[in-house]
């Protein structure tokens, strides 16, 4: 299991810990690759959006390689210390994109200029990204007001690195479980005939809209 695989079970037990827990995808047939269409790419398909969106910003990496040293072991105990480490991580990818702006706020301006960078031939995709960062923006500051107000959390918040923007990431790495999931979101966590089956309908999407399937190599 390589390191940022690592990292989304980490963050998994970190949405557990703030209840938001996601549902299983419903069993439910699914159209043959062969019969896509651009309609049916926009709309979940079953079994292949229960996975986390991690991201493809390149400096995740980056900042893996920095924090690689700190990130307790599979089967620690020590929430705080877990904490501690995924909001220093996030805060790091985060401080290095520019996307923090004045005290716990997003920079707006920067999330556009990554999503014309990383999506500049992929305007569906740049639509999204924009979207689930501006939708993840409004909620996430009620939900951290909230726990910064609770005695046992406040206490764990204090140790760790900017932890709004932990929770701004958690959101945006769920949002397509909980909104429409098209299919440059389509993941199967599963091994192989469930895998290879999201890998071939996503690519069969990219075909309709005229794109070459990009390389993620987070998700490989």
């Amino acid at each position: 299991m390589n390191q940022l695989h690592f990292i989304l079970i980490f963050l998994l037990l970190c949405l557990v810990a703030v209840d938001q827990i996601l549902g299983q995808d419903s069993e439910e047939a699914v159209d043959a690759v062969e019969s896509l269409t651009e309609e049916t790419c926009s709309r979940k398909r079953s079994g292949c959006c229960s996975e986390f969106f991690l991201g493809d910003n390149p400096n995740l990496v980056k900042c893996m390689s920095i924090h690689s040293s700190k990130m307790p072991d599979a089967d620690s105990e020590d929430f705080g210390k877990l904490l501690k480490f995924m909001s220093c991580f996030v805060e790091c990818v985060y401080k290095k994109s520019k996307f923090i702006g004045k005290g716990d706020t997003l920079n707006m301006k920067m999330v556009q200029l990554e999503a014309e960078n990383l999506y500049a031939e992929r305007p569906k995709e740049k639509e999204y990204f924009l979207k689930s960062y501006e939708k993840c923006r409004q909620k996430t500051q009620p939900q951290f007001n909230l726990l910064k107000s609770t005695p046992g959390v406040k206490s764990l918040l204090n140790n760790a690195c900017r932890p709004y923007f932990m929770l701004l990431h958690m959101c945006v790495m769920d949002y397509h479980h909980k909104n429409e999931c098209p299919y440059f979101r389509w993941e199967s966590s599963s091994k192989g005939d469930d895998r290879s089956s999201c890998k071939k309908a996503r690519a069969k999407c990219y075909e309709i809209d005229g794109l070459p399937v990009p390389e993620n190599e987070y998700f490989e």
